[in-house]
């Protein structure tokens, strides 16, 4: 790994983590499922002035999925990153409004998270091996 990248590592673990989730969610989400991220953070003032400007608004979940009609938000936060007061905000008012939020703090919880929402792909048992194989 070159020096530019273990400083990025090191400078953006929520990135890191995010990446890790996103590259889980291709693998592990049914078909159907919508999904998107939206990088809001980042960039100085400048940036988040032009993006506030443009309709971005504070506490949005990180990763935002769709399935049959119903929105799920998941934040991503390291094992010490904090919700924001915004961010608790907006999670409670989408909850309210019937939406599903959560927060993962590894790639393990994203997981577990669409598991229990129902969006993750089934599996079902290699009867030759013993290990689960992926289904549609």
């Amino acid at each position: 790994m070159n020096k530019t990248r273990k400083k990025l590592i090191r400078r953006e673990p929520e990135l890191n983590l995010q990446t890790d989730i996103v590259d889980m969610l291709r693998k592990k989400l049914k078909k159907k499922v919508l999904f998107t991220a939206f990088p809001a953070g980042g960039g100085g003032r400048v940036r988040g002035a032009k993006l506030k400007k443009a309709g971005l608004q504070a506490g949005w979940p990180d990763i935002q999925l769709v399935y049959q009609g119903f929105y799920y938000g998941l934040e991503v936060k390291t094992e010490t990153g904090r919700l924001s007061p915004a961010q608790i905000d907006l999670h409670k008012r989408l909850t309210d409004d019937g939406c599903s939020v959560a927060v993962a703090r590894s790639v393990s919880d994203a997981l577990e998270i669409i598991v229990d929402w129902g969006l993750a792909r089934k599996h079902k048992q290699n009867v030759e091996s013993g290990s689960p194989t992926s289904i549609a």
